[in-house]
């Protein structure tokens, strides 16, 4: 068997697979009795990269989706340029729940922003919000905002950043946002874990997503676990 085209055989595999690990493509040629050694799989998967068949989906995963997110950002770039006039040194990094409305299930009528930067700049990046009229809240709890708040439509969530975070303009990266949501679905209960289901069930069914950097970054948020379960259950991928 190992003398069949080994492009050929990974292709036929890849087909029916909207996401798939290096490690399960090789159970995949051993549990069929094939012996291609690891140099073969990586040219052949080089080959199907190279024709567009086949993409990466970060350090391990692959995916046939040929098309990623764009995250429309057009209503925040006031913000965001606001903020780069006034803290012109700072880093920081943006998201919100109405970038993803698209992938809920149940229609979202209150959406929310959160801000992401380094701890010491979060109280000026709050006074500066506050004195444009915004309705911001520095690192709430679900305690305090519901015996002290209201989360208004567009309320604005200030968040310590955490080490190693993408973005791109200063919005973030999609998957930094799935386990920022995921995060918050937790910590403030804005959505139940049904939508968050639905969220990150629709994106990886339609759109390639970086996996690695899923993971990666949902364990610098101590979340890999939940996170990894998601993976396995909505693209069908085991590590």
């Amino acid at each position: 068997m190992s003398k069949l085209n080994a492009v050929e055989v990974i292709k036929k595999y890849c087909t029916s697979k909207k996401y798939f690990s290096l490690k399960q493509l090789r159970d995949f040629v051993n549990d069929s009795g094939y012996s291609y050694s690891d140099e073969t799989i990586k040219k052949a998967l080089s080959k199907l990269k190279k024709n567009n068949f086949i993409f990466s989906a970060g350090r391990g995963f692959y995916s046939s989706l040929p098309n990623q997110l764009l995250i429309d950002e057009s209503e925040y770039k006031d913000l965001i340029r606001s903020i780069k006039n006034k803290f012109p040194l700072l880093d920081f990094s943006l998201w919100s729940t109405k970038m993803i409305a698209p992938f809920f299930h149940h229609l979202q009528n209150i959406f929310y922003i959160f801000i992401y930067t380094e701890r010491v700049a979060l109280p000026y990046v709050r006074d500066f919000l506050l004195r444009k009229n915004q309705n911001v809240f520095l690192n709430p709890t679900k305690n305090e905002l519901e015996k002290n708040v209201i989360l208004r439509d567009h309320s604005i969530i200030l968040r310590v950043d955490i080490s190693r975070s993408k973005s791109k303009n200063h919005i973030a990266v999609i998957e930094k946002i799935l386990v920022d949501f995921l995060f918050e679905c937790e910590k403030l209960n804005i959505v139940d874990f049904t939508e968050y289901e639905k969220v990150i069930k629709n994106i990886l069914n339609d759109y390639r997503i970086n996996l690695s950097y899923l993971i990666d970054y949902a364990k610098r948020r101590k979340n890999e676990r939940k996170i990894e379960e998601y993976i396995a259950k909505y693209a069908n991928v085991t590590f």
